[in-house]
């Protein structure tokens, strides 16, 4: 989970520091008087509700996921609390994509990645990685390996590609992919995640169980 602490120094002559800024990413829960969040743990099913009275989202839609900079009231990160808002910005938010056939799989490890972190909240997985910066549209999308729709876990891929293989930096990027329509049927237990992950080869499969923790394969 993407959680970073930012200490301040406390003011010359006082003993009193400033709140700590957390960062997470959360889902838009309703912006009606006051901007609400719903912020899953990692492998929860029932979210912290973060609120910020007075604040308004603007166009950004209920069910969106977002990266907001924060502080907690009441002073205690993670409990369902008030909160002073800092900063809310969109991120990826893309859906689960069966694939048509087996065929529309291939090259989907064509690009690997630089996996940070990655862990499902609710109905989503959420991942935090590094990609080869490029100024072209690139096809990146979790999709699912048709022929394990009916396993009680089914295989998804993380399908990276990008056009241009040319000089490139890496920038920091946020996903949620929304699995709500695999999660809801009774017969599927969890899912599987594929990556091509540079930053640590062995650590490529992740399995997520309902109401169970994730378990790397």
């Amino acid at each position: 989970m993407l959680l970073l602490f930012l200490g301040s120094c406390a003011e010359k002559g006082s003993e009193e520091p400033h709140a700590a800024t957390l960062y997470d990413i959360c889902d838009v829960a309703s912006d009606n008087g006051a901007a609400v969040f719903n912020l899953y743990r990692p492998d929860s099913d029932i979210p912290v509700v973060l609120t910020a009275p007075g604040k308004s989202l603007g166009e950004i839609e209920q069910g969106t996921s977002v990266v907001i900079a924060y502080r907690p009231e009441g002073g205690t990160p993670y409990v369902s609390d008030n909160i002073s808002l800092i900063t809310c910005r969109r991120i990826n938010n893309l859906p689960l994509r069966v694939a048509e056939e087996t065929e529309d799989l291939a090259g989907w490890d064509r690009d690997p990645v630089e996996l940070t972190s990655i862990w499902r909240g609710g109905s989503k997985i959420y991942m935090r990685l590094n990609l080869a910066y490029s100024d072209m549209p690139r096809r990146f999308s979790l999709v699912l390996d048709p022929e394990t729709l009916e396993e009680a876990i089914p295989t998804a891929y993380l399908y990276h590609w990008r056009p241009d293989g040319g000089p490139d930096f890496m920038r920091q990027y946020y996903a949620a992919f929304d699995i709500a329509a695999l999660w809801e049927r009774p017969e599927t237990e969890g899912i599987r995640v594929i990556i091509n992950n540079s930053s640590d080869p062995s650590l490529s499969t992740f399995v997520f169980s309902k109401g169970q923790p994730v378990s790397p394969e």
